[in-house]
């Protein structure tokens, strides 16, 4: 389960049938709006339990009472899990190590759930957290694609290579481009911090290291464009 906030983003989200949503919270607070109004009414046609609490109560529940504008639903996108769960059938994945700006969890999203990979494993500690800022970022693909958490990107390795996935780390101190990288059967591409790339902890768990060849001597790029590269490997060779 996830929690949204935000007028505009629980609106859309209870429109949408296909998400199972398990409450709405209001502030007391909340002034009468069209937009509060109607949030109220879509949650009451679909029966999903409404609960008030006082603004403070609310901020505790969206984690962020700066922007909440006093409205936050519980919500269980349709493929988002434990990697546990991961099938046996997955052959690709792609994993986000210490991502923390919305803006890049977002957009890896939406070009994950675009590609042929099978999906992208967030772990919970060290990642920028599933809110309105990656919902918006991910332009509706949020609950699309195959989403998958972890405590930590180090229990999150651990179980990929216990199902069988050779751990590829995206360094730019790799010796082997990314076009170049022999076929695996199973791969789990790691992409590191937008600063810092890979963790020590990461790097420590690679089975091989690629890099995407880069012209005029620039030394990096974006770590949402390098997922999309990634990502679309495949189709692009």
């Amino acid at each position: 389960m996830i929690t949204l906030y935000g007028r505009k983003p629980v609106q859309e989200v209870l429109r949408d049938h296909s998400i199972k949503i398990y409450k709405l919270h209001l502030a007391q607070s909340n002034k009468t709006s069209d937009i509060i109004s109607e949030i109220r009414a879509l949650a009451e046609s679909r029966n999903i339990e409404i609960q008030t609490h006082t603004r403070q109560a609310l901020s505790r529940i969206s984690k962020n009472g700066r922007q909440d504008q006093g409205v936050a639903v519980d919500i269980e996108p349709r493929h988002y899990g434990h990697i546990n769960g991961l099938p046996e059938d997955a052959s690709e994945i792609i994993v986000v190590d210490g991502v923390t700006n919305p803006q890049n969890l977002g957009m890896i999203i939406r070009s994950v759930t675009a590609s042929p990979v099978h999906g992208l494993l967030i772990p919970r500690k060290g990642s920028a957290k599933i809110d309105p800022l990656v919902h918006k970022a991910s332009a509706g693909t949020l609950f699309k694609g195959k989403l998958y958490h972890s405590p930590t990107i180090e229990s999150g390795l651990e179980t990929l290579k216990s199902k069988g996935f050779s751990i590829i780390g995206l360094a730019g101190e790799a010796d082997t481009l990314l076009p170049d990288l022999p076929a695996k059967q199973k791969s789990a591409f790691v992409v590191g911090n937008e600063t810092n790339g890979l963790s020590e902890t990461a790097f420590k768990r690679c089975d091989h290291l690629t890099k995407i060849p880069l012209a005029n001597e620039v030394e990096s790029i974006n770590v949402a464009m390098a997922a999309s590269l990634v990502a679309f490997r495949a189709v692009l060779a």
